[in-house]
């Protein structure tokens, strides 16, 4: 689970590591609120609220000196979609007086399956380009867990990248806070990028990154109730693995993430894209089916529901019985047009029990795909 960037700041004050004043703003009218608190003399950043980086290349992030700025910022960040995801909070942050970016992580090195701090002098970039394009500027230590992370190693490398010596102080113990995080949290990745020193020569941690390791949250209570302001979070405890993918016109309804994936590449082919990644392999039943239903009825881009099941141990039967119970709890008769292909164990007669139910239900994927272009083409 990726956090917001307000949740990750919340968390780095619990471990007191330094961030900008800065309050979660909903709607226009809660930016006065906003100003009156930070005051006009540190008015201000207004950043949208996606679990993504890439926010300032996609125009997620502005600059005003006013409250009319504020306005328009606002207006132009708030539903704008970021890498697929709709922006629908904003974070209002007092500005810093920047003199200078650095960046800072521990995430898991998969080569060492142990933790690895990366650290560079070059803040403010994605820690790919730096890797790509200046590799000499990116420090790496791995943790032995037996010995933990020793200052010495952080000073070497502070030295061996040029860090100035007057900070490095300050960014041992903020190294030491946020490998706290790392660690207390069960993150797989905590990142601040940037690292700003400021004018005064403080450290602030201008941007916050933390994703959990699901399979940790339930010893992790502060974290896990978080999960209910993400849509994909709740679907996966109802049994559904969903994500968003942006304005597609096809929502895609399949068992299993290879066949997802695959349908996914299928629609890709026909000219047209998938609104969403859908996975019920995890909940073949009324109420899951009626879940993922309830998404694909009421995204607006959704123009037709391609449902492609595919079974060994699952039971095709079940599989048929299970949707249509979902859709006759949601209504009945589906209110976009759907294309059902089944095969597998039982395939024949859940492909029956859907035929006779007034839906088509095909057995090979090609007969689906034409069908599907039909529809689409009748949809446009």
């Amino acid at each position: 689970m990726n956090l917001y960037e307000y949740q990750v700041k919340k968390i780095f004050a619990e471990f007191e590591v330094p961030t900008p004043k800065g309050y979660l703003v909903l709607d226009e009218k809660q930016l006065d609120a906003a100003y009156k608190e930070l005051g006009a003399e540190k008015w201000g950043i207004i950043k949208a609220q996606v679990p993504v980086g890439g926010r300032g290349k996609a125009g997620g992030i502005k600059v005003v000196d006013s409250m009319d700025q504020a306005k328009v910022a606002f207006r132009s960040i708030m539903g704008m979609e970021i890498k697929g995801l709709k922006v629908e909070k904003i974070l209002v942050e007092e500005k810093i007086r920047i003199q200078d970016e650095y960046f800072l992580s521990f995430t898991i090195d998969p080569d060492a399956e142990l933790p690895v701090l990366l650290i560079s002098p070059k803040g403010g970039m994605d820690i790919e380009e730096v890797a790509r394009d200046y590799p000499e500027a990116l420090g790496k230590y791995i943790i032995e867990p037996q010995s933990g992370l020793p200052s010495y190693a952080i000073i070497a490398m502070l030295e061996k990248l040029g860090f100035r010596k007057d900070v490095w102080h300050q960014i041992i113990n903020v190294t030491r806070k946020l490998y706290r995080v790392f660690r207390q949290r069960e993150a797989t990745l905590v990142e601040i990028n940037p690292l700003v020193l400021t004018k005064e020569l403080e450290l602030i941690a201008a941007d916050g990154k933390l994703s959990s390791d699901d399979n940790a949250l339930f010893r992790q209570p502060e974290i896990e109730k978080l999960q209910g302001e993400f849509k994909d979070m709740v679907l996966k405890r109802k049994g559904v693995d969903y994500v968003d993918l942006g304005d597609g016109e096809v929502g895609l309804l399949c068992a299993g993430a290879g066949m997802t994936m695959l349908t996914m590449d299928l629609v890709q082919q026909l000219g047209a894209k998938a609104q969403c990644f859908i996975d019920m392999s995890h909940g073949i039943n009324p109420e899951s089916f009626k879940t993922a239903l309830e998404v694909l009825y009421t995204t607006p881009s959704v123009k037709c529901i391609l449902c492609n099941m595919f079974g060994g141990l699952t039971r095709m039967n079940e599989v048929a019985t299970s949707l249509l119970q979902a859709m006759n709890a949601l209504g009945g008769k589906s209110p976009k047009p759907m294309v059902m292909r089944i095969q597998g164990t039982n395939a024949e007669e859940g492909r029956k029990i859907l035929k006779d139910a007034g839906y088509e239900a095909y057995s090979e994927l090609e007969d689906t795909l034409q069908y599907l272009k039909k529809l689409l083409e009748a949809n446009r």
